[in-house]
């Protein structure tokens, strides 16, 4: 599987270097190969971007015919501004899973309204899910693979 994570909102890839290390860390042990949005590292004060900055590093994901699932790397507080400019229609005719939880809640229900054809899951974020201590981290793996039953037993979580 092939996750192309994205940050939305909080910059949290700049903010917090070595939990982002340790969540990308955790998913390669588990054979997850891991695509950077164009915004990882870099902070625009409390957000990782401009409103175009962030639409254009989630269209570029999506755009991406190697991901399977776009994750969110953490929640915040202004994904809501770039929900205008996601390229739905192609999302809609080449479908991903889209994985976050928090302030990604926005585009999980952007996604789900405009392009039905993606599965959803409220779940796990790159660096608050995968970055923190192993107890923690091992829990939400396993949650996360269980998911893959709730979305279907045909989605590429299953691959």
């Amino acid at each position: 599987m092939k996750i192309g994570y994205f940050s939305s909102s909080t910059p949290i890839t700049y903010l917090s270097p070595k939990r982002f290390q340790r969540a990308k860390d955790f998913l390669t042990s588990k054979g997850i190969e891991l695509q950077a949005g164009s915004l990882t590292q870099k902070s625009d004060f409390y957000r990782s971007g401009s409103i175009q900055a962030r639409a254009d590093e989630i269209n570029q994901l999506i755009h991406d015919e190697t991901i399977d699932v776009l994750m969110a790397t953490i929640g915040g507080l202004v994904t809501n501004s770039i929900l205008g400019k996601i390229d739905y229609d192609y999302l809609q005719k080449h479908p991903k899973t889209i994985v976050g939880y928090s302030d990604a809640t926005a585009l999980l229900l952007a996604i789900s309204t405009r392009a039905p054809a993606c599965k959803v899951l409220y779940g796990p974020a790159l660096v608050a899910s995968f970055g923190d201590v192993k107890e923690i981290i091992d829990y939400n793996w396993q949650s996360f693979k269980q998911s893959r039953s709730r979305i279907n037993s045909t989605t590429i979580l299953d691959r």
